[in-house]
């Protein structure tokens, strides 16, 4: 059970990557995201590469005394109760469920694997039941509930866009977030948790989440 100080703290600090230019649905679905009681109003970050963006949000949770960071991307389409339902597992990192617009399609969600020559393999997650939580090594962060203590045991940078570097091995050049999972759950123990009953979509040119069920517009203000 949390301490009273932890009780007092705000709640959750919404925080939004965006590139500014957005796509309808997901300027709908903003309008009707619900955060509990003692949250923040929505914090924009832009004009940043994604690795300090994250890195100001974390920053910003920490100095408000947050209980939970929530990132938002701008090509992200939610259900509104996206929020509440993460927060109702009280877990570290857990992510909601949409898909890559690449093939292969699937989740954006990958397990760790060696393969026969001893070297790291990355594979997408493709097989999980609905309405349920699985774990895997990484996620993306465009609908990812972080508890802050999380930031408070990890040394900063948390977030590293490690995708350039040729100094690293090929299946250790991650994206920003995938760089996260992979220092939270190898270097500090966290589980990388997916709830699919979070279901969105990702927006935008071929966009992908055909198990999304929300369509922010066909659904009244």
């Amino acid at each position: 059970m949390p301490g009273a100080w932890e009780l007092a703290r705000p709640a959750v600090l919404p925080v939004i990557l965006t590139r500014e230019t957005v796509a309808t649905a997901w300027a709908a679905s903003y309008r009707r995201i619900q955060l509990p009681p003692g949250s923040h109003e929505p914090v924009f970050l832009s004009g940043m590469p994604f690795d300090h963006a994250r890195n100001r949000g974390a920053e910003l949770a920490l100095e408000g005394g947050f209980r939970w960071l929530f990132f938002i991307d701008d090509d992200v389409i939610m259900p509104p109760e996206a929020c509440l339902r993460l927060l109702e597992h009280n877990l570290p990192i857990v992510s909601g469920l949409y898909y890559r617009r690449n093939l292969p399609i699937a989740p954006v969600a990958i397990r760790l694997g060696v393969d026969p020559q001893g070297q790291q393999v990355s594979n997408w997650v493709t097989e999980f039941q609905d309405n349920s939580l699985f774990e895997c090594d990484l996620v993306g962060a465009g609908c990812l509930l972080i508890n802050t203590d999380v930031f408070r045991k990890m040394p900063p940078p948390w977030f590293e866009w490690l995708c350039d570097r040729k100094d690293l091995a090929k299946g250790e050049q991650f994206s920003e977030d995938f760089s996260f999972c992979r220092k939270a759950k190898r270097d500090h123990g966290y589980k990388i948790v997916v709830d699919t009953r979070v279901k969105c979509q990702h927006a935008g040119y071929g966009k992908a989440g055909f198990h999304c069920t929300y369509d922010p517009l066909t659904v009244g203000a």
